[in-house]
């Protein structure tokens, strides 16, 4: 019994002193990584198109995490990106956009203010970068960059923490479409196949499109003098381009739209456009339709979308047919 009781005292001694030594030990205020990092590096941006970037991996550092853009580097020449940091003209939005409701451009300016600001946002509590569309006028190539990360613990520095390669891809998409021939004042049909969709940026500045549509030898309608009609109540270009009205030229059908992306939104028929030519203005080629009668009205649809702004020429041919 004696021996039992000698064990327990040694044992609560020890115990004693092992809390005295760790209560003397300095605590760490929780945690910062020295393994933070991009998961998505090398990031890539397409240049001109409003873009974001992952968050930083924080590797569980204890929150809240601060994060702080220390520089960007050109990666060739390891110098201040100079490009980078230059300030450019663009809009922010300062209130909730409703593109069903702020149809206006009244009310698309109580929602964005013009600002002077870099090219990019970084988010100081992600570690995230927001590139606008003002990137179009920096130079393309890859950009080092350095960021330090703090929180109760201190602060580290994590230098060349990643690089951004900005890249040029087209700033538009073409979706599906075709064309029919209708006999007029009957449901008669043909098929003419999808017309070609050509989109041509003429500049990068305005937020400006230029539609035309042609026959198969390049001849435009001509929308000024009805060769180019509404469908009834389908979508059309005029649908989309909802802050002003269009202008019709001998050639073309012109929109400001404003803001992108172009359409902000889709209509019962997705982004489709559709238009009815007239049987007066066009003629079928021999063996699509089933006379040389001039009876049949043609109707093309197509889509496209614009992600950048600027001045694009958007060219609609259809096939198997001319511009009388």
């Amino acid at each position: 019994m004696i021996m039992k009781r000698n064990i327990k005292v040694i044992g609560a001694v020890v115990m004693a002193l092992t809390g005295a030594m760790y209560g003397c030990a300095k605590v760490e205020n929780g945690f910062l990584s020295t393994q933070i990092r991009y998961v998505d590096n090398p990031i890539q941006i397409k240049r001109g198109q409003v873009q974001q970037t992952n968050p930083v991996s924080n590797d569980g550092s204890s929150a809240p995490v601060v994060y702080k853009l220390l520089d960007i580097r050109t990666a060739d020449k390891h110098v201040h990106a100079d490009s980078m940091f230059a300030k450019f003209d663009r809009y922010e939005w300062i209130g909730k956009f409703d593109p069903q409701k702020d149809t206006t451009i009244a009310l698309l300016n109580t929602k964005r203010q013009k600002v002077t600001t870099p090219c990019f946002e970084f988010n100081e509590h992600t570690g995230a970068f927001t590139f606008y569309g003002t990137s179009v006028k920096v130079p393309l190539g890859t950009y080092e960059f350095d960021i330090s990360a703090s929180n109760q613990n201190g602060t580290k520095e994590y230098k060349n923490i990643g690089t951004i390669t900005l890249v040029d891809e087209p700033p538009y998409h073409v979706g599906d479409g075709g064309a029919a021939w209708f006999k007029d004042g009957t449901t008669t049909s043909g098929d003419l196949g999808a017309p070609i969709v050509t989109i041509k940026k003429i500049s990068d500045e305005g937020t400006n499109i230029i539609l035309k549509i042609a026959d198969q030898n390049g001849r435009y309608f001509n929308p000024s003098k009805g060769e180019i009609i509404r469908r009834g109540d389908r979508s059309d270009f005029q649908t989309y381009a909802q802050f002003h009205p269009l202008e019709k030229t001998d050639t073309s059908m012109v929109c400001n739209f404003e803001t992108t992306p172009f359409p902000l939104l889709q209509s019962a028929y997705g982004y489709l456009i559709y238009y009815r030519i007239p049987s007066q203005f066009v003629k079928v080629d021999a063996g699509y339709a089933p006379t040389a009668d001039p009876i049949y009205n043609v109707n093309p649809r197509f889509q496209f979308q614009i992600f950048q702004e600027g001045t694009y020429e958007v060219t609609v041919t259809i096939k198997h047919v001319n511009r009388l």
